[in-house]
């Protein structure tokens, strides 16, 4: 029984991710709020799956950083560049890719200045409300973590 369960929900994930994940992506990028992004899929996608899918954009483009490190660090093993794929051909018509860094070593993902300290996991567990639909939302772990201000702007909440 339970193997069933098990493929059902593979399933379904594999479902969601190509149906709209990439969509969800891609507008979260674009600065999308939660009910904006539902409102353009053409995919019925829960508001949960969502939310967890704009997270992981957020924190794999750094925007959003735990605070596992003190001061705002980059973790390890992050270098601070962003990459790209490159595919190329040979003569004989054989793809090969490269994996090219879009960044120069000056131009480090981290700013700190350019980040706030938030504890919304904590402060949304004690039962307190935002009007910021992004802040609402998230599943905001219960510890502090890195927040990029262009995520903040117009909401007037720290």
């Amino acid at each position: 029984m339970s193997e069933n369960n098990a493929f059902a929900k593979a399933l379904h994930n594999f479902t969601m991710d190509a149906a709209c994940s990439d969509a969800i992506r891609h507008l979260t990028d674009k600065g999308f709020m939660p009910s904006q992004i539902k409102d353009t899929l053409t995919f019925p996608a829960p508001m949960g799956h969502i939310v967890t899918v704009m997270w992981e954009r957020l924190v794999e483009t750094h925007k959003i950083v735990p605070d596992e490190n003190g001061p705002l660090t980059p973790s390890p093993g992050t270098t601070g560049f962003t990459y790209e794929t490159i595919e190329r051909r040979d003569e004989y018509g054989r793809r090969s890719f490269l994996r090219v860094k879009k960044e120069s070593p000056e131009e480090m993902i981290f700013s700190p200045e350019d980040y706030v300290l938030c504890d919304y996991g904590r402060r949304i567990a004690k039962g307190e409300k935002f009007d910021n639909e992004l802040i609402a939302l998230l599943p905001w772990p219960g510890k502090p973590v890195w927040v990029h201000s262009s995520l903040l702007k117009g909401s007037g909440q720290k």
